[in-house]
């Protein structure tokens, strides 16, 4: 901290010093170019009346009269623009020093550091105040930068997200047991899922052991309280991925009536569920069966103590047909890329953007054609809760 006071107040010091030498040779060239205004004013007043009092006859009393009164006219008139004129410069050497200044914190991060978190803030909201000039604004932007800016919060966020989903109609045999899927009451979903995250600061209590947990919800208030880890049931919050499992009461009933074998088997055997973490594929050690959905948990051999980690998690599942399939974006995520490809002969499907790219929403960012939805957005920052929502429904037979 010493070091970058010094070099702060040797950096300042040193354009100050700059400032204050060109001023000074200003000042010098304005008094002197004034001194010599006022004396070729003074000599031309003077020889000016002379002239008049040889010429028109003017006594003694009256040239004097009127030399000193024109004279005092002006002085005065000088008087009042240096006056003028040396605020301005002041004001203006003023604002040259602290726009030298800014540019010097702004253009030197080693600067910076010798200065409180406080005015670091203080710095922050008054760039973003000269940006826009909305207070509303103003305080929407400094109150999400707040969030983040908090070290006591814990921040993570995501520089590679590419998610894939394949819809289709015909379910593999291991299916034929689950109430519904006989009676074609669902579509079959693929997911592969891809993610890198890192952490910002602290430690993420959902990486931070060999235990990974997966989470299937059989209602979407509770999926949307474990995507932002608010959920009252401490094991979905934990939960590094959740799903919804949107299935009718009738096959929710046969699930919780599974033995944990069984419940073991339609995890691993019949949703293929896989977890990898940094390249680690994770072995399932238990399937937890709880009011509100289903919680897979794998031992994976990583390492836990990294601020860095690749997510890999692939798996099958049923779901409802004319039914919502949402993506949710609950970290702070570069470049997302979905794909969601479906069988366009067999299903009607409508897609809502809520991703924060303004009218990219819905135009620019996405392809739409033969029953794939290619959303790829390069070279930007998507910010938390943002996503999109595929609204699957039952093609009537023509």
């Amino acid at each position: 901290m010493q070091n970058n006071e010094y070099d702060y107040k040797e950096i300042i010091g040193r354009n100050d010093k700059v400032k204050q030498n060109k001023r000074k040779k200003y000042v010098e060239g304005t008094l002197s170019a004034t001194v010599v205004l006022i004396l070729v004013a003074v000599i031309l007043v003077v020889v000016g009346y002379f002239y008049l009092f040889l010429k028109n006859g003017y006594t003694i009393d009256e040239l004097i009269d009127n030399i000193v009164g024109n004279l005092i006219g002006v002085l005065a008139a000088f008087l009042l623009f240096d006056i003028l004129y040396n605020k301005m410069t002041q004001d203006a050497y003023a604002k040259e020093t602290s726009q030298q200044i800014t540019k010097t914190l702004i253009g030197d991060p080693d600067t910076l550091d010798a200065f409180s978190d406080e005015d670091k803030m203080h710095l922050c909201v008054s760039t973003i105040r000269s940006i826009t000039k909305d207070e509303d604004a103003v305080s929407m932007m400094t109150g999400n930068m707040g969030k983040y800016f908090d070290k006591v919060r814990l921040s993570r966020i995501r520089k590679h997200f590419n998610y894939s989903i394949n819809l289709t109609t015909e379910f593999p045999h291991e299916y034929n047991d689950l109430p519904g899927v006989k009676d074609n009451e669902y579509f079959y979903v693929q997911e592969k899922l891809d993610y890198d995250v890192k952490y910002l600061s602290g430690k993420d209590k959902n990486l931070s052991t060999n235990e990974v947990r997966i989470g299937f919800s059989f209602d979407k208030r509770f999926l949307d309280a474990g995507l932002l880890e608010t959920s009252e049931d401490e094991e979905f919050a934990r939960c590094i991925f959740n799903e919804n499992l949107e299935i009718s009461k009738k096959a929710i009933t046969y699930i919780k009536g599974l033995s944990g074998d069984e419940l073991y088997t339609l995890i691993k055997n019949t949703f293929n569920v896989v977890v990898r973490i940094d390249g680690n594929q994770g072995d399932l050690k238990k399937v937890d069966i709880r009011e509100r959905g289903i919680i897979a948990i794998y031992n994976v051999d990583y390492l836990t103590d990294k601020d860095e980690h690749s997510v890999r998690i692939l798996f099958h599942m049923p779901k409802l047909w004319n039914s919502i399939f949402e993506v949710v974006l609950v970290d702070p995520t570069k470049d997302p890329k979905v794909l969601f490809d479906y069988m366009p002969n067999k299903m009607d499907v409508t897609m809502y953007s809520y991703l924060n790219k303004g009218e990219e929403s819905n135009e620019g960012a996405y392809e739409q054609q033969n029953g794939l939805y290619d959303i790829d957005i390069k070279d930007e920052w998507i910010f938390p809760k943002s996503g999109i929502v595929f609204y699957v429904r039952k093609k009537s037979a023509e």
